[in-house]
């Protein structure tokens, strides 16, 4: 490989929350070991401030992927789309790492003219042809990631890394005066019921943390439709804060403002965790080992059977211990 520093670099995630904050590591390490290189992320446009915040990347170009399935946005998204691929043209790229791995986005690395495109091969004919180099690595066994990580370093011939930095954003500064150390969030979202811990078992934990003197801040996210009224009526009758946020940074800020986040298998913990805050996910089918947040400090409940037969009492002591072990 030349020793060429000023590459362009286009990578590609546009889903989810999680699976995009897991990604900065690499866009990391591509800063770190190329400094005069040029870095354009191809991302969702509710997470666009994600990349931002990372300060590794020069461009950052955004689809609206909600607005292709809304009839009146269709076709703005359409020429929105058709401005993002003349650009990418334009850019001249060396390398196009997809990190998505969906159809699309092979045929978009493609199109972007990029001479080396590295992706996940998968069982793809398409993407075999589309790709010029695999990513060396194991979706379903390393952490995610890891994972990334390998996908850039691979074109270069460096030794594979066995670990993966963890995702770090810089944190909001609070304008709070209450005691933040005492605060812990819950959040109760999920993207299907199977990953969701009841709220009944929720309410039960933030009466157990209230009775300890704890604060206690629900976060529900704008897939939560039909339960945010229950929430924040229970939330109010309890003195419970509620967060409900459909932007990055203000969820970026509230959840900040926690000492400990206890949430299902989703995008947010993943958030908290690189914003240094320790996080007890709860788990159905996913596993740790490949997709927990690389917090500060980890607890962690799986139960694949049922995810609602994780035990109050087990997530409240994870609470309790992390909170000891961050203590001043």
């Amino acid at each position: 490989m030349q020793s060429k520093t000023s590459y362009r670099f286009l990578l590609i995630r546009w889903s989810g929350m999680g699976d995009v904050v897991m990604t900065l590591p690499a866009v990391r390490w591509l800063r770190n070991r190329f400094g005069r290189c040029h870095i354009t992320y191809l991302t969702d446009a509710a997470f666009a401030k994600i990349i931002e915040q990372s300060g590794c990347v020069d461009t950052i170009e955004t689809i609206d992927r909600r607005g292709f399935i809304r009839s009146r946005s269709f076709l703005p998204s359409v020429f929105s789309l058709f401005g993002i691929i003349w650009r990418l043209r334009r850019a001249r790229f060396d390398f196009a790492f997809d990190l998505q791995g969906f159809g699309e986005t092979a045929l978009l690395a493609y199109i972007s003219g990029a001479p080396i495109r590295i992706g996940r091969y998968k069982e793809s004919f398409l993407r075999k042809r589309i790709y010029t180099l695999p990513i060396g690595a194991d979706w379903g066994l390393d952490h995610r990631s890891l994972f990334f990580l390998r996908a850039v370093t691979g074109p270069f011939g460096i030794n594979p890394p066995t670990v993966a930095e963890r995702p770090v954003l810089p944190k909001p500064v609070s304008e709070k005066k209450d005691n933040l150390s005492t605060r812990i969030g819950l959040n109760i979202g999920a993207s299907t019921e199977s990953r969701r811990w009841s709220e009944e078992n929720f309410f039960q934990l933030a009466r157990r943390l209230t009775q300890r003197g704890y604060i206690v801040r629900f976060f529900l996210g704008p897939r939560e439709t039909d339960m945010i009224e229950t929430v924040k009526e229970v939330c109010m009758n309890s003195r419970w804060e509620v967060s409900v946020q459909s932007q990055i940074e203000p969820l970026m800020q509230a959840l900040a403002e926690c000492a400990v986040l206890v949430s299902n298998d989703t995008g947010p913990g993943h958030l908290a965790a690189a914003l240094d805050v320790p996080v007890v996910t709860l788990y159905s089918t996913g596993s740790p080992e490949n997709v927990g947040p690389m917090a500060v400090g980890v607890r962690w409940f799986r139960n694949e059977a049922d995810i609602n037969d994780i035990r109050v009492d087990d997530v409240e002591q994870a609470c309790v211990e992390l909170l000891n072990v961050i203590k001043p």
